[in-house]
């Protein structure tokens, strides 16, 4: 098995979402920039340059580096308008995925920035990598996607002992887990699990196989990072950890693995694969795939289930399963 069996479907529509996505740019440098919020396009530039369209690429990055980034070298969540107050400073992991596309297009002044931004952001006693709140005050508490994704920057990079520290902050975040049916994503500041929240924040921050639908990406970053992690370093604590947080998503139903959460499940299987040649994560790639390649949409698009639907959200889920895609059909060589 060199290779998925769908390998060329999956190509055919990530390739057809890309289109779609392309057509949003616009002529200038600031199609997407100006049209909409950070979270529904910060992958899009990733995917461009996976994909070999680094024209593309480039001319978003020109948009993103002309009108996001403050006087203090901070990234903004939107554009800065004159009289109005400065926008929040970007989420861990939008500048994540804009590093990982500046460093990969060459655009290391913009990639060197994010990720002396994220080093900065990251806790020294944990290695977790912490949000800022709208004053840029460092959170009390990191997740394990957003610390996952600031470790792959971190590795792709070049800095080896930070992708080190976010790893042993997913680490300590898989250990300290109390039972299979919830999986709590927040670490304090001790690298302990928080399990206390509103309802409403609980629905984000607590996995939980009771639920409809879950958040599966929190337990499939981590699996993607960790797994290319080990193979940088050649450590089999890291694989081994990967492992476990496979094996904590593999407690969740079929349905949920089908659903709009499990993007990165596809990914985050073919790298076990592409690294163990074990079966059982072939097999899971391949059915989260065709699963997703089912559910796009005539013009190239993938829309989320929930209503209403705006394009923004249509933005970033198409974005999220490109990669998704393209990455499966990468790492499962």
């Amino acid at each position: 098995m060199p290779r998925l069996r769908n390998a060329q479907t999956c190509l055919d529509a990530a390739m057809h979402g890309l289109d779609w996505l392309i057509d949003h740019l616009g002529d200038d440098d600031g199609g997407l920039v100006a049209a909409y919020p950070l979270p529904a396009y910060c992958k899009v530039p990733y995917l461009l340059v996976i994909a070999g369209r680094l024209e593309e690429c480039r001319r978003t990055m020109l948009g993103i580096n002309a009108n996001l980034f403050a006087a203090d070298g901070e990234l903004l969540s939107a554009p800065a308008r004159e009289g109005e107050p400065l926008p929040a400073p970007a989420r861990t992991g939008e500048k994540t995925w804009l590093a990982l596309a500046a460093h990969l297009s060459g655009r290391f002044d913009i990639s060197f920035r994010l990720i002396r931004l994220l080093a900065e952001q990251q806790g020294g006693a944990t290695g977790g990598v912490y949000n800022l709140d709208s004053h840029g005050i460092r959170a009390a508490s990191a997740d394990v996607r957003s610390t996952a994704a600031a470790g792959l920057a971190f590795l792709t990079c070049g800095l080896l002992s930070n992708a080190r520290d976010a790893g042993r902050f997913l680490c300590h975040a898989i250990q300290r887990q109390t039972d299979d049916k919830t999986f709590h994503v927040r670490l304090d500041t001790t690298a302990r699990p928080i399990r206390t929240y509103s309802r409403a924040k609980a629905s984000t921050y607590v996995v939980a196989r009771a639920r409809g639908h879950t958040q599966l990406s929190y337990l499939g970053l981590p699996v993607i990072f960790l797994a290319k992690l080990h193979l940088a370093t050649g450590d089999a604590d890291w694989l081994e950890a990967a492992m476990d947080y496979y094996a904590f998503a593999e407690q969740y139903s079929r349905k949920a693995w089908s659903g709009e959460e499990s993007g990165s499940l596809c990914w985050a299987a073919s790298a076990l694969y592409g690294i163990t040649r074990r079966r059982v994560y072939y097999d899971a790639a391949e059915r989260v795939a065709q699963a997703w390649i089912q559910r796009q949409r005539s013009d190239g698009s993938w829309p989320p289930g929930n209503a209403p639907c705006y394009e923004a959200d249509i933005l970033s889920l198409t974005a999220e399963t490109g990669i998704s895609l393209l990455e499966s059909i990468r790492e499962a060589q």
